[in-house]
Protein backbone atom coordinates (compact mmCIF):
# COMPACT_ATOMS: atom_id res chain seq x y z
CA UNK A 1 0.00 0.00 0.00
CA UNK A 2 1.24 3.63 -1.09
CA UNK A 3 -0.16 6.95 0.39
CA UNK A 4 0.47 10.36 -0.29
CA UNK A 5 2.08 12.23 2.76
CA UNK A 6 3.36 16.03 3.23
CA UNK A 7 6.51 15.92 4.84
CA UNK A 8 8.71 18.11 6.48
CA UNK A 9 12.96 18.38 5.59
CA UNK A 10 14.76 17.97 9.17
CA UNK A 11 18.20 18.27 7.89
CA UNK A 12 20.10 18.53 4.54
CA UNK A 13 24.00 18.50 3.53
CA UNK A 14 26.76 17.44 1.10
CA UNK A 15 28.18 13.86 1.71
CA UNK A 16 30.78 13.85 -0.57
CA UNK A 17 31.56 15.64 -4.12
CA UNK A 18 28.17 16.67 -5.53
CA UNK A 19 26.16 14.22 -3.62
CA UNK A 20 23.36 15.02 -1.15
CA UNK A 21 21.82 13.57 2.08
CA UNK A 22 18.21 15.15 2.85
CA UNK A 23 15.77 13.85 5.84
CA UNK A 24 11.95 13.64 5.84
CA UNK A 25 9.99 14.01 8.83
CA UNK A 26 7.29 11.52 7.31
CA UNK A 27 6.08 8.95 9.81
CA UNK A 28 3.57 7.14 7.84
CA UNK A 29 6.04 6.15 5.10
CA UNK A 30 8.95 5.65 7.33
CA UNK A 31 6.88 2.96 9.27
CA UNK A 32 6.29 1.23 5.89
CA UNK A 33 8.81 1.78 3.52
CA UNK A 34 11.74 -1.25 2.95
CA UNK A 35 15.00 -1.48 1.36
CA UNK A 36 14.77 -0.78 -2.14
CA UNK A 37 11.86 0.54 -3.02
CA UNK A 38 11.26 4.50 -3.57
CA UNK A 39 8.90 7.50 -2.79
CA UNK A 40 7.97 10.10 -5.64
CA UNK A 41 8.45 13.58 -4.74
CA UNK A 42 7.44 16.79 -5.84
CA UNK A 43 10.80 19.15 -4.65
CA UNK A 44 8.89 21.89 -4.44
CA UNK A 45 5.59 23.66 -3.84
CA UNK A 46 5.82 25.58 -6.82
CA UNK A 47 6.90 22.77 -9.05
CA UNK A 48 6.35 23.72 -12.54
CA UNK A 49 6.73 20.25 -14.18
CA UNK A 50 3.94 17.96 -14.80
CA UNK A 51 5.55 15.02 -12.97
CA UNK A 52 7.16 13.97 -9.90
CA UNK A 53 10.79 13.15 -9.29
CA UNK A 54 11.58 9.42 -8.06
CA UNK A 55 13.86 8.90 -5.00
CA UNK A 56 15.39 6.17 -3.97
CA UNK A 57 15.35 5.84 0.35
CA UNK A 58 18.97 5.42 1.89
CA UNK A 59 17.19 4.79 5.68
CA UNK A 60 14.70 5.50 8.50
CA UNK A 61 15.58 6.49 11.77
CA UNK A 62 12.14 6.90 14.00
CA UNK A 63 9.52 9.12 11.65
CA UNK A 64 12.11 10.10 9.55
CA UNK A 65 13.55 8.94 6.14
CA UNK A 66 16.80 9.81 3.98
CA UNK A 67 16.78 10.52 0.71
CA UNK A 68 20.96 10.56 -0.90
CA UNK A 69 21.18 11.90 -4.28
CA UNK A 70 23.36 14.15 -6.82
CA UNK A 71 22.33 17.26 -8.59
CA UNK A 72 21.84 17.06 -11.77
CA UNK A 73 18.86 18.82 -12.90
CA UNK A 74 15.94 21.48 -12.23
CA UNK A 75 14.72 19.03 -9.35
CA UNK A 76 17.91 18.52 -7.31
CA UNK A 77 18.79 21.79 -8.02
CA UNK A 78 15.83 23.00 -5.64
CA UNK A 79 16.61 20.04 -2.94
CA UNK A 80 19.98 21.45 -2.72
CA UNK A 81 18.72 24.42 -1.02
CA UNK A 82 16.00 22.38 1.36
CA UNK A 83 15.82 24.62 4.57
CA UNK A 84 14.59 23.24 7.59
CA UNK A 85 10.57 23.02 8.01
CA UNK A 86 10.18 22.88 4.39
CA UNK A 87 7.27 21.19 3.43
CA UNK A 88 7.43 18.31 0.77
CA UNK A 89 4.65 16.41 -0.64
CA UNK A 90 5.73 12.72 -1.21
CA UNK A 91 4.08 9.64 -2.58
CA UNK A 92 5.55 5.79 -0.99
CA UNK A 93 6.37 3.76 -0.55
CA UNK A 94 6.32 2.71 -4.22
CA UNK A 95 8.09 -0.55 -5.99
CA UNK A 96 9.12 -4.10 -4.50
CA UNK A 97 12.16 -4.26 -2.13
CA UNK A 98 15.29 -6.33 -1.61
CA UNK A 99 14.23 -10.08 0.10
CA UNK A 100 15.71 -13.47 -0.22
CA UNK A 101 19.08 -13.51 2.42
CA UNK A 102 19.38 -17.20 2.36
CA UNK A 103 22.88 -17.07 0.51
CA UNK A 104 26.02 -14.15 1.58
CA UNK A 105 24.57 -11.10 -0.09
CA UNK A 106 27.23 -9.41 -1.66
CA UNK A 107 26.01 -6.10 -1.90
CA UNK A 108 27.06 -3.44 -4.79
CA UNK A 109 26.35 0.45 -5.06
CA UNK A 110 27.27 3.45 -7.27
CA UNK A 111 26.30 6.57 -8.12
CA UNK A 112 23.06 7.64 -6.53
CA UNK A 113 22.68 3.67 -6.52
CA UNK A 114 24.13 3.69 -3.30
CA UNK A 115 20.80 5.26 -1.39
CA UNK A 116 19.13 1.49 -1.72
CA UNK A 117 22.52 -0.24 -1.17
CA UNK A 118 23.10 1.73 1.97
CA UNK A 119 19.57 1.03 3.39
CA UNK A 120 20.04 -2.60 2.37
CA UNK A 121 23.47 -2.48 4.53
CA UNK A 122 21.44 -1.42 7.51
CA UNK A 123 18.64 -3.80 7.16
CA UNK A 124 20.91 -6.67 7.18
CA UNK A 125 22.83 -5.20 10.00
CA UNK A 126 20.07 -5.10 12.00
CA UNK A 127 19.28 -8.52 10.89
CA UNK A 128 22.71 -10.01 12.09
CA UNK A 129 23.35 -11.19 8.40
CA UNK A 130 26.84 -11.46 7.35
CA UNK A 131 27.64 -9.70 4.14
CA UNK A 132 29.75 -7.95 2.02
CA UNK A 133 29.42 -4.38 0.56
CA UNK A 134 30.82 -3.02 -2.48
CA UNK A 135 30.48 0.90 -2.98
CA UNK A 136 32.15 2.51 -6.78
CA UNK A 137 33.42 5.88 -7.58
CA UNK A 138 35.61 7.64 -10.19
CA UNK A 139 37.24 9.35 -7.71
CA UNK A 140 37.84 9.54 -3.91
CA UNK A 141 35.94 12.88 -3.22
CA UNK A 142 32.97 11.00 -4.54
CA UNK A 143 33.19 8.59 -1.32
CA UNK A 144 31.20 9.15 2.26
CA UNK A 145 32.00 5.62 3.70
CA UNK A 146 35.31 4.14 4.92
CA UNK A 147 36.77 1.62 2.84
CA UNK A 148 36.99 -1.33 5.88
CA UNK A 149 38.04 -4.77 4.32
CA UNK A 150 38.12 -6.21 7.64
CA UNK A 151 34.80 -5.10 8.28
CA UNK A 152 34.02 -6.73 4.59
CA UNK A 153 33.38 -2.85 3.39
CA UNK A 154 34.64 -2.35 -0.04
CA UNK A 155 35.43 0.66 -1.74
CA UNK A 156 36.54 1.24 -5.03
CA UNK A 157 38.16 4.34 -7.54
CA UNK A 158 38.74 4.01 -11.27
CA UNK A 159 41.36 6.18 -10.99
CA UNK A 160 42.92 4.42 -7.47
CA UNK A 161 42.76 7.19 -5.30
CA UNK A 162 40.57 5.06 -2.56
CA UNK A 163 40.13 1.90 -1.79
CA UNK A 164 40.81 -1.08 -4.66
CA UNK A 165 41.75 0.57 -8.27
CA UNK A 166 39.24 -0.35 -10.76
CA UNK A 167 35.44 -0.73 -11.07
CA UNK A 168 33.09 -3.04 -8.38
CA UNK A 169 34.12 -6.21 -10.08
CA UNK A 170 37.62 -5.94 -9.17
CA UNK A 171 35.98 -5.91 -5.67
CA UNK A 172 33.89 -9.15 -6.14
CA UNK A 173 37.05 -10.77 -7.65
CA UNK A 174 38.70 -9.92 -4.32
CA UNK A 175 35.57 -11.31 -2.99
CA UNK A 176 36.34 -14.28 -4.93
CA UNK A 177 39.70 -14.97 -3.69
CA UNK A 178 38.47 -15.92 -0.16
CA UNK A 179 34.88 -16.69 -0.67
CA UNK A 180 33.25 -18.80 -3.10
CA UNK A 181 31.18 -17.26 -4.87
CA UNK A 182 28.19 -20.22 -5.21
CA UNK A 183 27.51 -19.37 -1.65
CA UNK A 184 26.90 -15.29 -2.19
CA UNK A 185 24.04 -13.87 -4.00
CA UNK A 186 24.66 -10.04 -5.71
CA UNK A 187 22.54 -7.01 -4.84
CA UNK A 188 22.90 -4.13 -7.27
CA UNK A 189 22.18 -0.83 -8.32
CA UNK A 190 23.97 2.23 -10.06
CA UNK A 191 25.02 3.53 -13.26
CA UNK A 192 23.47 1.51 -16.07
CA UNK A 193 27.14 0.69 -17.22
CA UNK A 194 27.81 -1.29 -13.92
CA UNK A 195 24.65 -2.85 -13.63
CA UNK A 196 25.28 -4.19 -17.18
CA UNK A 197 28.49 -5.67 -16.45
CA UNK A 198 27.24 -6.92 -12.81
CA UNK A 199 24.66 -8.39 -14.36
CA UNK A 200 26.95 -10.34 -17.42
CA UNK A 201 29.27 -11.10 -14.11
CA UNK A 202 26.73 -13.01 -12.52
CA UNK A 203 25.24 -14.58 -15.29
CA UNK A 204 28.35 -15.84 -16.64
CA UNK A 205 29.76 -17.27 -13.27
CA UNK A 206 26.09 -18.70 -12.43
CA UNK A 207 25.66 -16.59 -9.48
CA UNK A 208 21.92 -15.19 -8.08
CA UNK A 209 21.75 -11.42 -8.76
CA UNK A 210 18.79 -8.90 -7.97
CA UNK A 211 19.19 -5.71 -10.00
CA UNK A 212 17.40 -2.42 -9.22
CA UNK A 213 16.95 -0.49 -12.34
CA UNK A 214 16.89 3.18 -12.37
CA UNK A 215 15.40 5.09 -14.75
CA UNK A 216 12.72 8.07 -15.03
CA UNK A 217 9.64 6.76 -12.99
CA UNK A 218 7.10 10.25 -13.45
CA UNK A 219 4.15 8.94 -11.92
CA UNK A 220 5.60 5.68 -9.85
CA UNK A 221 2.33 3.54 -10.02
CA UNK A 222 2.24 2.54 -13.59
CA UNK A 223 0.10 5.03 -15.55
CA UNK A 224 2.59 6.89 -17.54
CA UNK A 225 4.03 3.94 -18.77
CA UNK A 226 7.16 5.46 -19.18
CA UNK A 227 9.76 3.48 -17.37
CA UNK A 228 8.71 0.10 -19.39
CA UNK A 229 11.42 -2.76 -19.63
CA UNK A 230 11.73 -5.93 -21.85
CA UNK A 231 12.12 -9.46 -20.47
CA UNK A 232 14.02 -11.99 -21.60
CA UNK A 233 11.60 -14.25 -23.35
CA UNK A 234 10.70 -17.59 -21.33
CA UNK A 235 9.28 -19.37 -24.01
CA UNK A 236 10.16 -19.47 -28.13
CA UNK A 237 6.54 -17.73 -29.49
CA UNK A 238 4.88 -14.75 -29.50
CA UNK A 239 4.06 -12.97 -26.10
CA UNK A 240 1.81 -10.68 -25.34
CA UNK A 241 2.99 -7.40 -24.44
CA UNK A 242 2.74 -7.49 -20.31
CA UNK A 243 4.79 -11.00 -20.98
CA UNK A 244 7.07 -8.89 -22.97
CA UNK A 245 7.54 -5.92 -20.90
CA UNK A 246 7.08 -4.70 -17.33
CA UNK A 247 7.72 -1.31 -15.80
CA UNK A 248 9.89 -0.69 -13.67
CA UNK A 249 7.55 1.32 -11.07
CA UNK A 250 5.22 -1.63 -10.44
CA UNK A 251 7.35 -4.67 -11.52
CA UNK A 252 10.50 -3.87 -10.10
CA UNK A 253 12.44 -1.72 -9.47
CA UNK A 254 14.30 -4.79 -8.59
CA UNK A 255 14.07 -7.70 -11.13
CA UNK A 256 17.00 -10.95 -11.39
CA UNK A 257 19.41 -10.26 -13.78
CA UNK A 258 18.44 -13.45 -15.81
CA UNK A 259 15.38 -11.89 -16.34
CA UNK A 260 16.22 -8.55 -17.84
CA UNK A 261 17.65 -8.50 -21.45
CA UNK A 262 19.35 -5.08 -20.54
CA UNK A 263 20.04 -2.30 -18.13
CA UNK A 264 20.02 -0.18 -20.56
CA UNK A 265 16.89 1.74 -20.39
Amino acid sequence: MSLREISKVTGSREIAENTFESTLHAPQIAAMIKAGQFINILPSGDWPKVMRRPMSVSGTEGGNLSIIYKVVGDGTEYMRSWENGVEVDIIGPLGNYWEDFDKIPIIIGGGVGIAPIFFLHNTLKSKNLDHYMIMGSRTADEHFIEHDPDSKILMTTDDGSYGIKGNVVAAVDTIAEKQDLSDTKLFVCGPAPMMEAMKDYALDKNIECDIALETVMACGIGICQGCSMEYVPKEQKASSYREKYGLVCMDGPIFKANEIKTCYL
